[in-house]
């Protein structure tokens, strides 16, 4: 008898109080809604608490917290704990930030992750050329672990990192070039790069926007500010004062998939 697989493993991390936990909740439940495939969904977080992020909203979603045993490390850099197999175990799982709208199926990015021969693959950043770590599919081998062993040792301890990114991107490029990969860049789009291109060519921003599976939302405006505009002018209605409707843009995608 063949051996059973085992379900595939979500996560993502929850620290300090930066973010509510209510978006954890809403990814999870995206994630069930649009993960047909048994998983795992895992919530590293330097606060375990049972009952903390609901319960899953069917029944093919398993939702666990585990303790991110972080230490040290605060912020974004918190991220950094999942590159130890001691903390996160030897089989590949797909991260996934809580800063984000999951639109689409996500079947087609989960194979690309099984199938690729890389260690990690991720996002192309779309203001610098480097790694944007929002959505990764991690397959633990040697050079994910030098991520944290780079860390663990100060490999780079005279370096200012802006983020985890940076400091994962560093590792690689030096280390394993050939073992970092990236996603098409139709499958993960950024809110704001939509935003601007939608104030000069609508038509092709909303065809960018159906063939994507995950809308971004780094820096701000984030989904709340979107659907409260007039709440936070600063993120939203003065960034384009003369082009109302893009002021909420994309209010009812993110009313769809994530409120």
């Amino acid at each position: 008898m063949a051996p059973t697989q085992a379900p595939l493993k979500v996560v993502t991390v929850q620290t300090g109080h930066r973010y509510p936990d209510l978006w954890v909740s809403r990814l999870a439940a995206m994630v069930a809604r649009q993960l047909r495939e048994p998983h795992r969904f895992i919530v590293y977080t330097d606060r375990p608490e049972p009952g903390r992020f609901g319960e899953p909203i069917a029944s093919h979603q398993q939702l666990v917290q585990q303790d991110l045993e972080a230490g040290s490390l605060r912020g974004y850099f918190s991220k950094l704990r999942l590159f130890d197999q001691a903390l996160t175990g030897s089989d590949p799982f797909l991260f996934l930030d809580s800063t984000l709208v999951i639109r689409a199926d996500l079947a087609p990015l989960v194979e690309l992750g099984r199938n690729a021969s890389a260690s990690l693959m991720g996002v192309r950043d779309w203001n610098y050329p480097i790694l944007n770590s929002s959505v990764l599919w991690c397959r633990p081998d040697a050079h994910i672990q030098a991520v944290w062993q780079c860390w663990q040792e100060g490999r780079y301890a005279g370096a200012h990192f802006a983020g985890d990114q940076n400091f994962i991107f560093r590792v690689f490029q030096e280390l394993a070039p050939a073992a970092l990969a990236y996603w098409p860049a139709e499958l993960v789009r950024s809110y704001k790069v939509l935003r601007k291109l939608a104030s000069r060519d609508a038509a092709t921003a909303q065809s960018q926007l159906e063939a994507c599976t995950i809308l971004k939302f780094h820096g701000r405006p984030k989904p709340e500010e979107v659907l409260h505009p007039w709440r936070h002018p600063r993120r939203t209605i003065l960034r384009h004062p003369l082009q109302p409707k893009l002021w909420g843009y994309l209010a009812g995608e993110i009313r769809n998939h994530w409120h």
